[in-house]
């Protein structure tokens, strides 16, 4: 298995523990996804979407890029500020605004607290065993959901916190999904029809880094600030999709991280990131955790097949 990085100085790549650069050096990246390390993707704000490969990056889409995604089916999607998704069907040769995202109900109310004021994709990702969906979270907006790739959109905002930092499915439990937001923790057993505070066993309100195991249905990980962009941050764990939560000790780790780590759940284990390049791993999250490397730069996101996961919205501070 190999990991990819994003982070403020390029796309790295982990393999067996042996960190590489491999694109976009001296460049921002808050999003990288990938298809089985072959295609890497990763965003840029203000600048856009890049394709990584053979030791070359192309730029596949020019733009205020957010996030991004790759599709089951292999589509591509870009999430943007001002907050709308682009859609490719032929590799990123050409693009489509999906721009039903404009006559959402909510639409004049999205916004974000710091200048511009513009709101703006933070997560795109697909239902399991659900061909043409593509779910987004929106900041400031809320939970989109689209059954035909983009092309409608419904609001699923029926008691989630519309700051969503990031909103994704359980991989192994349909219907089941997580929205860490600025405002808490949501889940829903529903598809997104109702959503229900899920807080118990933690102290901090703002909730960014969120992902689960793809092979355990209810295991997550979330990673809470005590105010944003998610200082002094604590991590949690859950078995149960989020109805109860336990803090992630262990020797290894800082008891508090100065910035919220990305999380990401792969290769059978669970893997932390740090602002300050550390990556650690364990086996069973819940128990011990070892110290496999440290980056000479400040880690945003990370994939290691399905689900990307990010904590950086292309704004600092």
């Amino acid at each position: 298995m190999t990991l990819i990085i994003g982070t403020n100085d390029g796309v790295w790549k982990l393999t067996d523990g042996q960190p590489q650069q491999v694109g976009l050096v001296g460049k921002d990246v808050s999003h990288v996804a990938a298809n089985n390390a072959t295609q890497i993707l990763a965003t840029v704000p203000k600048d856009g979407l890049y394709s990584i490969a053979d030791g070359s990056d192309r730029l596949l889409w020019e733009g205020d890029a957010r996030s991004c995604a790759i599709s089951p089916d292999g589509r591509l999607y870009v999430g943007t500020e001002p907050a709308m998704i682009f859609r490719s069907d032929d590799d990123g040769a050409s693009w489509k605004r999906l721009g039903h995202i404009d006559d959402m109900p909510t639409r004049s109310e999205w916004y974000f607290p710091p200048p511009p004021h513009e709101p703006h994709v933070r997560s795109i990702d697909f239902l399991p065993d659900s061909p043409g969906s593509v779910l987004a979270g929106i900041e400031v907006g809320g939970v989109l959901l689209s059954n035909d790739y983009g092309e409608t959109w419904s609001e699923m905002n029926d008691g989630v916190h519309v700051d969503v930092h990031t909103v994704r499915p359980d991989p192994s439990q349909s219907g089941s999904m997580i929205a860490v937001t600025g405002g808490g923790i949501f889940g829903t057993d529903d598809g997104g029809a109702s959503w229900e505070p899920r807080m118990n066993g933690t102290n901090q309100g703002y909730a960014v880094g969120l992902h689960f195991n793809p092979n355990r249905a209810g295991e997550v990980l979330i990673a809470t600030g005590q105010r944003p962009p998610g200082v002094n941050s604590l991590v949690y764990h859950s078995l149960d999709a989020g109805r109860n939560w336990n803090q992630v000790l262990a020797p290894a780790l800082p008891e508090q991280f100065d910035r919220v780590p990305v999380l990401l759940v792969a290769d059978g284990g669970a893997w932390l990131a740090t602002e300050s390049g550390q990556v650690f791993r364990a086996d069973d999250a819940a128990t011990e955790w070892s110290l496999v490397c440290e980056l000479p730069v400040s880690i945003n996101s990370a994939v290691g097949g399905g689900s990307p996961s990010s904590i950086d919205s292309g704004h600092r501070g």
